[in-house]
């Protein structure tokens, strides 16, 4: 009887520095989630990507601070992307589905969430600018759903940043405190109308 010849295994493709670069984040985000920003394991992150401790320096040169951030990067975008702008949906629509979004994050609360929060206690002025960069774009997605423009005067700026600050403050609470969910959102639609209204008037 003849042998049959079994087609050779094709071997797998070789990631390009980019992809192999956001194979690492991505093995990074949990591990740094669940263990801190400070006291995660740079091995924990090598075995979830099956990758050499000594491959993650080749990506992230300082090592923690430069995976700090990348995850950091990571969470703001999964946080930011997808925002409802679509001014052919009805001002009420859009209000939910983008706090409905934010609050599927805080509840769980997923990875994203948690480096977000963590970033957002940590005082380091490098982490400061990734948090500015994606509050920004909060800030300007919801004035550009109010107020036409996601360039909003400096008042009204300065209270939406307030604003944020207070949504992720109400969040964190409403998870700990199992707050209805509907409820939770009245309050924030409500507090961010009454926000822009008392900015607006006073400019």
């Amino acid at each position: 009887m003849t042998a049959v010849a079994r087609p050779e295994p094709r071997s797998a493709r070789r990631l390009s520095r980019g992809e192999r670069r956001e194979q690492l984040v991505a093995a990074a985000l949990p591990v740094v989630a669940r263990q801190g920003l400070g006291g995660f394991s740079l091995d924990a992150i090598a075995a979830r990507a099956e990758v050499t401790r000594n491959l993650l320096y080749h990506y992230f040169p300082r090592g923690r601070a430069d995976i700090v951030l990348a995850v950091a990067e990571r969470a703001g975008g999964q946080l930011t992307r997808g925002w409802v702008t679509d001014e052919f949906q009805p001002l009420s629509g859009r209000l939910s589905a983008n706090f409905a979004r934010i609050m599927d994050h805080a509840l769980a609360p997923t990875h994203a969430w948690r480096i977000h929060r963590m970033a957002r206690a940590a005082l380091d002025p490098e982490l400061d600018q990734v948090v500015e960069r994606f509050v920004d774009v909060v800030i300007s997605s919801i004035a550009l759903n109010h107020l036409g423009t996601p360039d909003p005067p400096p008042l009204v700026r300065l209270a939406l940043d307030g604003f944020v600050a207070f949504t992720e403050t109400v969040l964190e609470q409403a998870r700990s405190q199992a707050l209805p969910r509907a409820q939770v959102a009245t309050l924030l639609t409500q507090t961010l109308t009454a926000t822009i209204d008392a900015a607006l008037s006073a400019t």
